[in-house]
């Protein structure tokens, strides 16, 4: 089985994304490894829901590529959330330590592996005009 990560995007009301603290002096957008049987589309939702408690709705996907962390190879797909319930926390406390807004790149330092990607999505149309609706 091919080795697949999903990341989603969610926005606040002021337009910065919404990113967690996964390791010690590194940050990403929510998400995480999909499990046995799960679409990626089904991945990106539980992980939203076990990492940060909130539920997402119509997700959209903003991109998809191949990534290699070492000498593996995954499949990424990142998602942008039109809609989400819920209020962010962090729920994963021996994951996850800490989670923010940032409405630049720059703010946190993402893993080296996905800094190309990460900064086309910040400088992206696709996202910069998308909202998410918080339900």
């Amino acid at each position: 089985m091919q080795k697949v990560f999903t990341r989603v995007l969610i926005k606040d009301e002021d337009d910065n994304i919404l990113v967690v603290q996964d390791r010690k002096n590194t940050w990403n957008f929510p998400g995480g490894k999909q499990e046995l049987g799960e679409t990626p589309l089904d991945c990106a939702k539980r992980e939203i829901q076990e990492e940060v408690g909130l539920s997402v709705h119509n997700l959209t996907e903003v991109y998809q590529g191949d990534f290699y962390f070492g000498d593996t190879h995954w499949k990424g797909y990142f998602y942008f959330a039109e809609s989400v319930s819920g209020v962010p926390s962090m729920k994963e406390m021996g994951k996850i330590k800490g989670i923010w807004f940032v409405n630049r790149e720059d703010k946190v330092n993402f893993p080296m592996e996905l800094s190309g990607v990460i900064e086309n999505i910040f400088n992206s149309n696709l996202v910069f005009h998308k909202e998410t609706m918080w339900v």
